[in-house]
């Protein structure tokens, strides 16, 4: 009798194997498509009244109210392609630092644990500028609750920065050391000056000074950087 059995599954083995993705190659996807999405959004940002649409220093509740009305429809749209874009430079994130744990790079592996948290936070910041900071300036008794989500929306929006800023400065400095880095080093030379640059950016602004456009340019360059970078892990030969 001849043993079909193992050669069907020996068939089916073959099969799975060509569909078969790597973390490195998923990650690199996944963290291109996310920071592209995180630059649309920083452009819609850029289309909203700072007042609202960033962390400003110092806090002005009433220059917040008039711009979260005049810019309620770009800010929606802004949160709302955020929000997914986020959580899909998150799940980059997270493949590429498994990969790097299996290998043993832990310094690396902290650093893109560091811009996974970024990425959750400004899933956060993103959905409280789309969906709550416009209705509640739109309502006639929402004020005092604007002004307490206004100063929520800030914070977060510095504190995501920071993650996101010193994750990148750890991870790339981290990577260019390494004699098998995972993306170019000018790249990644680029990347951890400019992550460094935002997290000096939100420290000015957490101590009051008004650097917020430095905040928003720095995420903004940063994601583009990031989206280079996922191509290149994307295309890297394994």
């Amino acid at each position: 009798m001849t043993d079909t059995g193992s050669g069907t599954l020996d068939r089916h083995e073959i099969a799975l194997k060509d569909f078969a993705v790597s973390n490195l190659t998923a990650g690199g996807a996944a963290l291109a498509l996310g920071s592209l999405g995180v630059v649309a959004t920083s452009v819609l940002y850029a289309l909203s009244p700072p007042a609202a649409a960033l962390p400003a220093q110092p806090f002005d509740r009433a220059a917040a109210l008039v711009g979260a009305v005049a810019g309620a429809r770009p800010m929606f749209a802004a949160g709302t392609v955020g929000i997914f874009s986020d959580i899909v430079l998150a799940v980059g994130a997270l493949l590429v630092a498994l990969e790097l744990a299996r290998r043993g790079r832990g310094v690396a592996v902290g650093g893109w644990i560091a811009i996974l948290l970024g990425a959750v936070v400004f899933t956060l910041v993103d959905a409280i500028l789309g969906y709550v900071l416009g209705p509640l300036a739109a309502t006639s008794d929402g004020a005092a609750a604007f002004g307490g989500f206004k100063r929520l929306f800030d914070v977060l929006f510095l504190l995501g920065t920071t993650a996101f800023g010193a994750g990148a400065v750890v991870a790339l400095m981290n990577d260019m050391r390494s004699p098998t880095p995972i993306a170019r080093k000018p790249v990644g030379l680029a990347g951890a000056v400019t992550g460094l640059a935002g997290v000096l950016a939100a420290a000015a602004c957490f101590a009051g000074f008004p650097l917020q456009q430095g905040v928003g340019i720095s995420i903004a360059i940063g994601s583009a950087i990031f989206a280079a970078i996922g191509v290149q892990i994307l295309l890297k030969p394994r």
